[in-house]
């Protein structure tokens, strides 16, 4: 008996496809808002911090987790700010893991960054690392962060600013909150005034590794090496990207 050819038809089984990128649970404090303004010449949103002026509620916070607990690896925080003040709050924190202690013991910030007035400053394990004649009140800056075999480079706006940085720091930390726009304990003198958007944390991947043309539109959780054509950015694969704050 003449039996037909069956035809089969190849479906994608989505058990088998990489992973769509899921942000951490997010809270909101109340003083902070989401405002139609952006870096970006297409429009966009970002989030704006009142700062000082509500400062307990001026802040995005995750709970802690080992997505920011480095290690001695790579890794890469970006995002763009836009500081409408940069002297008042004094200590203003972009984003912060753990407290400053002002007494012994030593400082307990195990990752985090400040824009103090000029000043940029980088903190791994206590320890901070300043750059100075960083910031400028009223533009849009795009800031990044990036660790690679060691070495960690600080860039304004694809440039880097001043000498590489020995760090060998062994970031652990996987308890206390991952705090943006203050200090895990919302004080008054760390908290960020301004916008901010596109944060980025990347664990486990240098992105960029020399002086880079900064991004023109929205970031991404995966992205190709060198997305505008320019140079020293690598491609993010599936599964690095760890934070995304897009509003």
């Amino acid at each position: 008996m003449y039996s037909p050819k069956r035809r089969f038809r190849l479906f994608r089984n989505p058990a088998f496809l990489p992973p769509s990128f899921v942000n951490p649970t997010l809270t909101i404090g109340s003083a902070v808002t989401t405002v139609a303004r952006s870096p970006f010449a297409g429009g966009g949103n970002s989030y704006n911090f009142t700062g000082a002026t509500n400062s307990t509620n001026s802040y995005i916070s995750t709970p802690g987790s080992d997505d920011w607990a480095f290690g001695t690896g790579d890794f890469t925080v970006e995002w763009f700010s836009y500081q409408t003040n940069l002297n008042n709050p004094q200590f203003q924190r972009v984003y912060t893991v753990g407290d400053y202690n002002f007494s012994p013991p030593p400082p307990s910030i195990s990752t985090g960054v400040s824009i103090e007035a000029g000043a940029f400053v980088y903190w791994a394990n206590g320890v901070a690392t300043t750059r100075s004649s960083a910031s400028t009140a009223n533009v849009w800056i795009h800031w990044a962060v990036v660790r690679i075999s060691g070495v960690t480079r600080l860039y304004r706006n694809g440039t880097q600013l001043g000498a590489n940085i020995t760090d060998t720091a062994d970031i652990t930390d996987a308890t206390r909150t991952f705090v943006v726009g203050n200090t895990n304990t919302f004080a008054s003198n760390a908290a960020l005034v301004g916008d901010l958007t596109n944060l980025r944390l990347v664990k486990g991947l240098g992105v960029y590794t020399g002086t880079f043309t900064v991004p023109t539109s929205s970031l991404s959780a995966t992205a190709s090496a060198n997305p505008l054509g320019g140079s020293s950015t690598v491609a993010i694969g599936e599964g690095f990207t760890k934070l995304l704050l897009v509003p």
